[in-house]
């Protein structure tokens, strides 16, 4: 059995995803997956889990979150799209 684990910039867009999946598919001993929050996906981008972060502070700070929020789907329903 093996243990794999994909880092954010691995599963950052939707090419990446399938990459991954491919990676999975080849190896029947690959039993366990674990992967982390989508990465950047070019220089100036934000990591998914910095955006978590910032619509936590927003929350906490019952500041307006709507935005943040977009944000983060947005980015997950481009992946979506993609594949």
């Amino acid at each position: 059995m093996k243990v794999s684990k994909f880092g954010g910039s691995s599963v950052a867009t939707a090419e990446q995803i399938q990459k991954v999946l491919n990676i999975i598919n080849s190896d029947n001993e690959r039993q366990i997956v674990i992967v982390s929050a989508p990465g950047k996906r070019h220089d100036k981008d934000t990591k998914t889990t910095d955006l978590l972060i910032r619509l936590y502070e927003k929350v906490i700070n019952q500041l307006d979150y709507q935005h943040k929020k977009s944000e983060i789907l947005e980015r997950f329903n481009d992946i979506i799209k993609g594949l």
